[in-house]
């Protein structure tokens, strides 16, 4: 049976697109892929478990150690003790495990392309490690055609060794309480962790330029390097709120209500909330810069963060949702984003996994029992 190894720590951390893309593929590949054991390793796995689950899904501990000994040495013995046929990464492997057992993540590199938006050390390991990475690895996966070109391009690496398993929409949740957020009062959604280059300092621009009163602005989104006095302008801004962490039914409830969801990033892998907006039929106002417009489609309003009128054409467009005058159509963006589950990609996953690693079927594995979820 194939043995298919998956560095899970981002399970338990921070909310984030890498997190969610593990989520949503690993449990729903497992499924579709009874011939694989996936072993899942993370630093609380009972935590873990209870996140993604399955017959043929195992779980271990992953040591809590610096991440330089994790890729020099704890790596390569745990894919010698557990008979890992193929390990899977995000963005930084190890090394010393041989590249044709290796399956790579990189959502995206825009620390190579978009270098002004990360600091100096985070930039330079990853343009080293993340490029030694993808070089080596028998197959890079990524989430869009926008991240596909941009790895072939920057590091050199052939089309035919990157393959896109893209991100995919959550379902509405059935709420049956609405948030006291949504007042009755129209307002504007941004969702996602703050950093400068998500761009709220241009939504807040833009919503000063909106009539006193006429709409309130949410952010949901833990800081996450945003500029201290762009924070600061947020908590001051009349009607404006700023939500840090949110259940997952608030937050549907909050994206099924909204006026518009407000995307206004300067650099994206892909944009997780703008399909999730869209599967609710909320209209969308989004950045048209790096992928972004691969995630809405024709279902979105885009606008250039760029351009020397930003401020007011995005203004004029929150305007145009507060009235009801955007120009969308909600079962158009619903079919849009059903076209998007994520099925579609995990049943990609399991594909790329059978013809990159066949099955091994040794004796002593053919009659071998599924192995017990572990903690």
């Amino acid at each position: 049976m194939l043995r298919i190894g998956i560095d899970a720590h981002v399970l338990t951390g921070k909310p984030q697109g890498s997190r969610t893309w593990l989520v949503n593929i690993i449990g729903r590949a497992a499924a579709r892929h009874p011939e694989a054991t996936y072993v899942v390793y993370s630093g609380d796995p009972e935590a873990c478990a209870r996140i993604v689950s399955g017959a043929n899904i195992e779980h271990q501990r992953l040591p809590r150690v610096p991440a330089s000994v994790r890729l020099l040495a704890i790596w390569p013995w745990l894919v010698f003790r557990d008979r890992l046929d193929t390990l899977l990464t995000t963005y930084i492997a190890p090394p010393l495990v041989p590249g044709s057992r290796q399956v790579v993540v990189v959502h995206d590199i825009l620390f190579e392309t978009h270098p002004e938006f990360f600091s100096w050390r985070m930039r330079w390991r990853n343009r080293v490690l993340t490029r030694l990475s993808a070089k080596r690895a028998k197959l890079v996966l990524t989430i869009s055609d926008y991240s596909r070109d941009s790895i072939a391009k920057v590091y050199g690496i052939e089309r035919e060794r990157i393959a896109e398993v893209r991100c995919g929409s959550t379902p509405p949740r059935a709420s049956a309480e609405r948030s006291p957020l949504a007042d009755g009062r129209p307002y504007l959604l941004m969702v996602g962790r703050l950093e400068p280059r998500k761009n709220l300092g241009l939504v807040l621009d833009a919503f000063a330029r909106l009539p006193a009163g006429a709409a309130r602005l949410i952010v949901v989104g833990k800081g996450d390097g945003e500029r201290p006095e762009t924070l600061d302008r947020l908590t001051r801004t009349p009607d404006a709120v700023h939500i840090a962490g949110i259940d997952d039914n608030g937050l549907s409830d909050l994206y099924g209500r909204a006026a518009a969801l407000v995307f206004p990033s300067r650099g994206e892998g892909w944009g997780i909330p703008v399909l999730d907006s869209l599967a609710r039929g909320t209209p969308v106002i989004a950045s048209s810069l790096t992928a972004i417009p691969e995630a809405g489609g024709s279902a979105a309003s885009y606008f250039d963060p760029d351009a020397p009128d930003r401020v007011e054409r995005l203004a004029e467009l929150m305007r145009a949702a507060i009235d009801g005058r955007l120009p969308f159509d909600a079962g158009a963006a619903r079919a849009h984003a059903a076209r998007h589950d994520w099925d579609g990609p995990a049943a990609t996953f399991v594909d790329l996994m059978r013809r990159t690693f066949p099955a091994r079927t040794p004796a002593r594995d053919l009659h071998a029992p599924v192995p017990h979820l572990r903690g």
